[in-house]
């Protein structure tokens, strides 16, 4: 008679292994693998077919498609260089903005306050260039 329980051995310790866990997980190999081995079947076909149906037509229009391509990268590229410029000309435009807002401010200041411009030059002159006569 056939033993129905097989001793199986896993790393160091053996295990019983049952007919009814290997015909278990058989059924659910068989029950998911089978569709999905159909399905790609499926799909090689299909595949494989629409190869075969344009092909021909690839030939004959590869001079459209090519000038197609080249149209489309030309209008990639040139998209990408507005998108540059737009974003150097804000940018720029920033950068504008911020420096007419110092040189206001910065004046705004300096009429409100002369003496304090007097003193930082006598200061930075002092520190920086008087010699000691002492």
């Amino acid at each position: 008679m056939a033993d129905y329980n097989q001793q199986v051995q896993f790393g160091h310790q053996p295990r019983q292994l049952s007919i009814m866990t290997v015909l278990s997980a058989s059924v659910a190999a068989i029950a998911i693998g089978g569709p999905m081995l159909a399905m790609m079947g499926f799909s090689f076909l299909v595949s494989t077919t629409l190869l075969v149906v344009c092909s021909p037509l690839f030939l004959l229009f590869s001079p459209l498609l090519v000038g197609v391509g080249l149209v489309f990268v030309g209008t990639l590229v040139g998209f990408a260089l507005a998108t540059v410029m737009a974003l150097t000309g804000l940018s720029i435009f920033g950068w504008l903005t911020r420096e007419i807002r110092v040189r206001i401010g910065g004046l705004s200041k300096l009429r409100e306050q002369p003496h304090i411009m007097k003193r930082k030059r006598g200061d930075y002159w002092t520190d920086n260039f008087a010699t000691n006569t002492a």
